[in-house]
């Protein structure tokens, strides 16, 4: 942030890294508006994640260890916000899937826990398949992995070029990394199983880190996504919103239906970007950030105070054992709902609003199911979320109006005495302003007694969901500072916003309805709500049973038989070209030994043999040298003399 403020702004540090053959790969650090903002909403929220944790993981017998893995996960967000190349991004990508993979998996003493961390690990690892290929696919024809340089060329690119195969499906390819990391249909599957980690990591997993990467991905190469491949993010968003939306609607568990809400806000981000409005995505997933983090650490001390007691069907009236929670999750599920005045509204329908913009430009009105299903969701937001505010923290018979009224009677009162107070003058006047301000005084002293850790940072979450926060118009979206900072073009369907508001309003009140019509055939006992469609819904459409059968049982039953032929016929030639050669090496051996060593052996001592009579002649003594000589004038004599 220190950077940000000496005014650099969109400067690429690079240093040299390592050669293959003559290419030369570096590691590039990216600084532009993108890169500072994401930087400070992942250590704001984070900071915030670790105080909450103070409290929540306090006894834990590894505090230790889940910090440690806490800061690696932060650690690794921060490297993808920084990194300037894909390969660096893919580095800390899956560096990100592996503290994933830790934290889930923390409480690994629980089997429902290591199985969630492996489902996790593994779905995004398919979709990191897709995204690997597509970085290759880039470098193959871009020449370069560097971010700048690849938007760059693809700025100055023609439309068809733009829209030609090899970019689309490059499109596509790094799309498959945000389907994963950001739970997309068909990979959205992980996502829910992940709530068996600690809360605060689901809070920093859900708003700032894991599930924000593939979004900030997509913003960071946007302008090298085709036409085509916006239009099939676009509905990928749009399904990927509606179908986490339904499931959200009919869970019982306080986390899981956070996380079905999350899916369901990502799909809206993905919309965002499909729709060409990407730095509208951006600004959803700042104020998404935190909201959810504030929903899901408001969650956390719901649970903590419950006895890590999750089902909402054992929750209610926790209002008055927990106001403090009660207020900051209030207004977090107000900004989730789109309720005006809170930072929701302003991000969600400002995505709506560019939905029907682009709707309105295409060449078919087939297009508007896209907007029109991004207005039924925002109902369906605004209808889970007052469920789940119904089911926790109010009474079975409470009536909004009723706690409204009576909260304004209880002012009314409050205000009333001191009124009276101040125009009495009776001659205890003093006494009686003595005992209100010490009444006074004691009421704060309750509060504040009442905020540790864990309130302190759902407070701080509260308020960054309030829309003033954002902007000073709170049903200008357009307005806001995220605005000023980040283009935003200007549209003429800003009326859609108003019909959001009544929409979300109406969510609000069916959601009370419903709930409390519920609420009266709540059966603690069962597993899963009756009705075939619901129960459907709230299985996640059976998708991982789905992939169990398609996928998991085939490779299960298959593996023996691989394994068979693996080790009679693999095996078996492995094993027999490993007896040839036994056999050539001892045939060789023998060959070596018996025939050429022999020779070798002969050769030699037949050489030392002559050597050594050879010497003889050559002792240096003169006697020996005269009747050599002598002998040798005597043979040549007799062989002249037989000639």
């Amino acid at each position: 942030m220190g950077i940000r403020l000496s005014d650099i702004s969109g400067d690429v540090i690079s240093y040299n890294w390592f050669y293959i053959s003559d290419k030369l790969f570096t590691i590039d650090i990216l600084l532009n508006d993108l890169t500072y903002l994401m930087y400070f909403l992942v250590q704001f929220i984070a900071l915030w994640v670790q105080v909450f944790s103070l409290k929540y993981m306090q006894g834990d017998p590894s505090f230790g260890r889940y910090y440690a893995y806490l800061n690696l996960f932060i650690l690794a967000m921060i490297g993808i916000v920084i990194s300037g190349n894909l390969l660096m991004i893919f580095m800390f990508w899956e560096l990100v899937g592996l503290c994933s993979y830790l934290l889930v998996g923390f409480w690994y003493e629980k089997k429902s826990a290591t199985n969630a961390a492996m489902k996790a690990f593994l779905v995004n690892r398919i979709g990191d398949i897709g995204f690997f290929i597509g970085i290759l696919l880039v470098y193959r024809y871009f020449g370069t992995l560097d971010v700048t340089t690849i938007v760059n060329k693809a700025q100055v690119m023609s439309a068809a070029s733009l829209n030609s195969p090899i970019i689309t499906t490059i499109g596509l390819l790094l799309f498959c990394g945000c389907v994963a990391k950001s739970a997309q249909l068909p990979l959205q599957v992980w996502l829910p199983d992940a709530m068996e980690g600690p809360t605060p990591v689901s809070a920093l997993i859900h708003a700032a880190t894991m599930v924000a990467a593939g979004i900030f991905l997509m913003a960071r190469i946007e302008p090298i996504l085709s036409p085509n491949t916006l239009l099939v993010m676009a509905v990928v968003g749009m399904l990927t919103m509606f179908f986490g939306a339904c499931s959200a609607l009919v869970q019982y568990d306080i986390k899981k239906l956070l996380a079905f809400s999350t899916i369901s806000q990502l799909g809206l981000m993905v919309v965002g970007i499909g729709v060409g409005a990407v730095n509208t995505a951006l600004f959803h997933l700042v104020t998404h950030a935190f909201f959810k983090a504030g929903l899901f650490l408001s969650a956390g001390a719901v649970i903590h105070h419950m006895h890590h007691e999750q089902d909402m069907r054992k929750m209610g009236n926790l209002r008055r054992e927990i106001p403090i929670i009660y207020y900051t999750y209030t207004i977090c599920a107000a900004a989730l709902a789109g309720i005006p005045f809170f930072s929701g509204f302003l991000s969600k329908d400002a995505i709506v609003v560019a939905a029907f913009e682009w709707a309105s430009r295409q060449p078919k009105q087939a297009y508007f199911i896209i907007p029109a299903v991004c207005l039924v969701v925002s109902g369906m937001s605004a209808y889970y979320m007052m469920r789940q505010v119904f089911l926790v923290f109010l009474e079975r018979e409470d009536n909004p109006l009723e706690l409204i009224s009576s909260s304004a009677k209880s002012l009314y009162k409050n205000v009333a005495k001191r009124i009276e107070g101040i125009v009495n003058v009776e001659d205890d006047e003093e006494r009686q302003q003595a005992e209100i301000r010490h009444a006074e005084e004691g009421d704060l002293l309750d509060f504040l007694s009442d905020i540790g850790p864990m309130e302190l940072s759902s407070i701080v979450m509260a308020i960054a969901s309030i829309g003033f926060v954002f902007a000073l118009n709170p049903f200008s979206a357009e307005s806001s500072w995220f605005f000023h900072t980040f283009h935003h073009e200007a549209t003429s369907y800003q009326w859609v916003a108003y019909i959001a508001i009544l929409v979300a309003l109406n969510g609000v009140l069916l959601g009370y309805i419903f709930t409390k019509e519920e609420s009266y055939r709540l059966d603690n006992e069962e597993l899963e709500p009756r009705g075939m469609i619901a129960k459907f819904i709230f299985k996640n459409y059976y998708l991982s049973e789905l992939y169990q059968t398609i996928f998991v049982k085939p490779l299960l039953w298959i593996s023996p038989k691989i394994n068979l032929f693996d080790r009679k016929i693999i095996d078996g030639a492995v094993n027999s070209v490993g007896s040839l050669t036994i056999a050539w090496a001892s045939l060789n051996y023998w060959v070596e030994r018996s025939i050429i060593d022999s020779f070798v052996g002969l050769v030699a001592n037949t050489t030392a043999k002559i050597g050594s009579y050879t010497r003889q002649i050559q002792n240096g003594k003169a006697q020996t040298y005269i009747i050599t000589i002598f002998v040798c004038l005597v043979l040549m004599m007799i062989l002249l003399i037989i000639k």
